[in-house]
């Protein structure tokens, strides 16, 4: 497990080096639009959101802090945090219908 995220980890680096180097391309062939689902699926959200949803918040923030990925850090507690609340009414609900 902890090898496939490093591989992750370092697919993350590079995919942000090249990002960085194709961001000045303004042609109309599309890839304005790979861009943007690059940045709104990055592995760094993948691993902070999974972290988030498995561990919950501490976990989240310790993997964004340990990778400096700072402005990963508040979602990463909120998602969490929200995980929190909405599974404790979802296990309330069914406590009430399974009882």
């Amino acid at each position: 497990v902890l090898w496939g995220a490093k591989k992750l980890v370092d697919y993350a680096r590079t995919s942000e080096k090249d990002a960085a180097s194709t961001a000045d391309d303004d042609d109309d062939d599309g890839t304005e639009e790979k861009g943007f689902w690059r940045n709104v699926v990055a592995p760094q959200r993948l691993l902070v959101a999974s972290s988030a949803a498995i561990g919950g918040p501490a976990t989240a923030a310790a993997l964004a802090k340990s990778f400096e990925w700072k402005s990963l850090l508040t979602p990463s507690l909120l998602v969490g945090n929200v995980g929190y609340a909405v599974a404790t009414f979802i296990g309330l609900i069914f406590y009430g219908v399974f009882r």
